[in-house]
């Protein structure tokens, strides 16, 4: 590229391109400038020595002209984005979602394997495909066999998936979460899974059933991070030591599966077939996740929050009961990073008590919500869920204070369905089931300590039963 040099109002010289320079031809010289500006620290440095008065004047002048790139750089990025904005706005409307799914109008298509729906694709498991479509999908590699599910139909079982992401832009190198909602609006609202929804979900990858090892964090002796301290130094004092001690958590998906039983007379009209056996396999399989995501022991499957070794726990005044000061206490163990993504999850049993409970001013703690509107109902301002899957009214774990981000789920293989006439061939049915691999662990392996050195927080506060 030619160029010329023209006065800049501090007397530097500077370069000025004769035509207008495309963007790339900036970034190209901005580079080669930086690379001569290397040379020359390079030279000094290897012959020890400091710049020379000439040497100094071609680092300042490339650096003039850097700065002047620099400028140029962002005005032509400024240009360009107003212009793809004027570009944007003279384009034709078109709805970029749809009004009852909020899904994208015009998605990609995903491989279906050339069936119409899941459920011909279970009716060729049971009953044959004179063309053999199923036998071009992948093999259960478990003990459980059957055949991959169609892209197309995976999101259907297994309706609510996070996935990993590198964010572009300003923020690229950070992971940020993408969720993905059911394709077909009749299948099961993916709000019916407490824990997945709310964790911090890896993908399956490639192996997609291998074991993978997240770093965890011991804290240090005075309420910080991986035993990283933090002092403030005098001018010339001496620089104190630090030192981070790493631990791990490790995840290895195990297999699992969801079994239904349905008619041969069904299963034959598919059609008819189809959401049936969606729905009943798709609850069946959250649930499991969510009983194991919550109370899982961790032997041959997820080791959930009830045992997870960074949670408090906080003992209740009476037996069988849940008060205003038991919630308190656990609001008061809660880390306070999580007050404003923390749940409670609460046993079925325990509706009646917290619905009616009251501080010592009268006034009810519990708000209902409402479903219809996408309102949670709260207790002490953080929303709260009811369900069956954790433990009962009196034990411990009944009512659970719990942010999920804290924990960590791995998703492996599948799903994978088959289909056997055999366990009940004398009564014309068929036995369905979906074999999918998962592993989920707490995040956090033991209380955290906050900056007083003293107080006991955790991402996971559990009820207990009184102390003896």
């Amino acid at each position: 590229m030619k160029n010329k040099t023209i006065k800049h109002p501090m007397n530097l010289q500077l370069f000025a391109e004769t035509g207008t320079p495309t963007m790339q031809e900036m970034l190209q010289d901005r580079a080669d400038l930086i690379t001569r500006q290397r040379a020359l620290l390079d030279s000094a440095k290897k012959e020890k020595r400091d710049f020379t008065e000439d040497e100094d004047k071609e680092f300042n002048a490339f650096e003039a002209k850097i700065v002047a790139l620099d400028k140029q750089i962002v005005r032509e990025e400024a240009v360009a984005s107003r212009e793809k904005q004027l570009d944007e706005a003279t384009k034709p409307y078109r709805p970029s979602a749809s009004v009852l799914g909020g899904n994208p109008t015009q998605e990609e298509k995903k491989d279906d394997a050339g069936f119409k729906g899941l459920g011909e694709f279970i009716h060729a498991m049971r009953f044959g495909d004179e063309k053999g479509r199923q036998f071009a999908l992948a093999s259960n590699p478990g003990q459980g066999g059957g055949r991959q599910v169609p892209d197309a139909f995976a999101s259907q079982l297994l309706g609510f998936r996070n996935e990993w992401t590198i964010g572009g832009g300003a923020g690229a190198g950070q992971f940020l979460p993408t969720q993905f909602m059911p394709d077909n609006i009749l299948q099961l609202n993916p709000q019916a899974a407490i824990v997945r929804p709310r964790a911090t979900v890896i993908p399956a990858g490639d192996p997609p059933d291998s074991k993978i090892t997240i770093p965890a964090l011991d804290q240090g002796t005075n309420g910080v991070y991986a035993g990283v301290e933090v002092d403030w130094i005098e001018e010339g004092a001496e620089k104190p030591e630090t030192g981070g001690k790493m631990s791990e958590v490790s995840l290895e998906p195990h297999e699992v599966a969801a079994t239904t039983v349905v008619t041969d007379k069904l299963l034959r009209n598919w059609k008819a077939a189809d959401t049936f056996i969606r729905n009943l396999l798709s609850r069946a399989m959250l649930a499991a996740e969510d009983v194991a995501f919550l109370t899982g022991n961790g032997t041959g499957k997820p080791l959930g929050v009830l045992n997870a070794t960074g949670a408090l726990t906080v003992n209740r005044k009476a037996a069988n009961q849940i008060s205003y000061i038991d919630v308190v206490n656990m609001l008061a163990k809660l880390l306070p990073e999580s007050v404003g993504s923390a749940v409670f999850v609460a046993h079925q049993s325990t509706l009646p008590q917290l619905m009616t409970m009251q501080d010592p001013a009268g006034r009810y703690i519990f708000i209902q919500g409402d479903a219809t509107k996408g309102i949670p109902s709260t207790l002490a301002g953080i929303p709260i869920r009811f369900t069956g899957r954790t433990r009962a009214l009196g034990t411990k774990g009944d009512l659970q204070l719990v942010d999920f981000y804290y924990y960590l789920i791995k998703d492996g293989s599948g799903p994978f369905i088959d289909a056997s006439e055999h366990v009940l061939f004398r009564s014309n049915k068929t036995v369905i089931k979906a074999f999918w691999n998962v592993d989920g662990k707490p995040w956090v392996i033991s209380p955290l300590t906050l900056e007083d050195g003293a107080t006991k927080v955790s991402p996971y506060v559990l009820l207990d039963v009184p102390t003896a």
